[in-house]
């Protein structure tokens, strides 16, 4: 059925999110919208799948997959040893070509390094999340009273394999300017970290998400380009019945499928 949208008058958006600059005109709301903690939220799927009797390795290094007669039959770690599969799940964001690519997969995604920046815990409560039209913008207020703040702001890719980066001043400081604009109470917060997660992005900025065909035993799901945390649960199922071989929703998956046209050529 879509997603519930409502607009707001100027009037409606200040009583929503109070302190919000004087010369907001509205907004658009979603009243099913929100907000969840990133670590948090892999940590309870994590713990569900292991009252199923799930085996989760965290730190286990990923170096190839073992292709036999055109499938998938295994993945060879980091120490040499290899682990057999029935299906292997690749969703390894940013770090997929350097999976896919040595069996001739090659997908036309590039890394964006995108800034987040978190201040110190403020007083008072911002209840919805903020985005502005036109603005690079996005930040929501935590339950311990800090903002988290987003909006595209670009790093520096130092080394891409090993996860390097580097925060640039010109950016956290557009950012934290930016932000005191259009909220101006987070003007008087100080900055206590920031950082660069590297995000994979396709042309069309839409995932890819499916078989790879020629590859049995072979499942994608990449280059969401900034949309996959949102979008996991709903990724997460189908992948599974896929891997299950069992029927997953095609208007869900079909259309972002590895061998789109979209992708073709790009």
């Amino acid at each position: 059925d879509g997603v519930p949208l409502e607009t707001l008058d100027a009037r409606a958006a200040r009583e929503m999110a109070p302190g919000i600059n004087p010369g907001c005109l509205g907004g658009v709301y979603s009243p099913i919208d929100g907000q969840a903690g990133a670590m948090a939220t892999v940590e309870a799927f994590a713990s569900a799948a292991r009252r199923l009797d799930a085996r989760v390795e965290e730190g286990a290094v990923v170096k190839a997959l073992v292709v036999e007669d055109s499938r998938v039959v295994g993945i060879e770690r980091g120490d040499g040893s290899r682990q057999p599969c029935d299906v292997a799940v690749v969703t390894a964001g940013a770090w997929t070509t350097s999976l896919l690519a040595p069996l001739g997969v090659n997908l036309p995604l590039h890394t964006r390094p995108l800034q987040m920046l978190l201040t110190r815990p403020a007083p008072g409560s911002l209840p919805p999340v903020l985005g502005c039209f036109e603005r690079k913008i996005s930040f929501k207020q935590l339950t311990g009273g800090a903002f988290l703040i987003g909006g595209g702001w670009p790093g520096r890719v130092v080394d891409h394999e090993a996860n390097r980066w580097q925060v640039l001043e010109d950016s956290v400081r557009g950012s934290l300017e930016v932000a005191g604009e259009v909220y101006p109470p987070v003007a008087a917060c100080a900055l206590d970290r920031s950082w660069i997660g590297l995000e994979a992005f396709l042309p069309d900025e839409l995932p890819a998400i499916g078989p790879v065909p020629g590859l049995g035993g072979l499942l994608v799901a990449t280059g969401f380009s900034g949309h996959g945390f949102a979008l996991s649960p709903m990724v997460g199922d189908v992948l599974a019945r896929l891997a299950l071989g069992r029927e997953a929703l095609p208007s869900l998956w079909c259309d972002l499928r590895v061998d789109r046209p979209s992708l073709a050529g790009s």
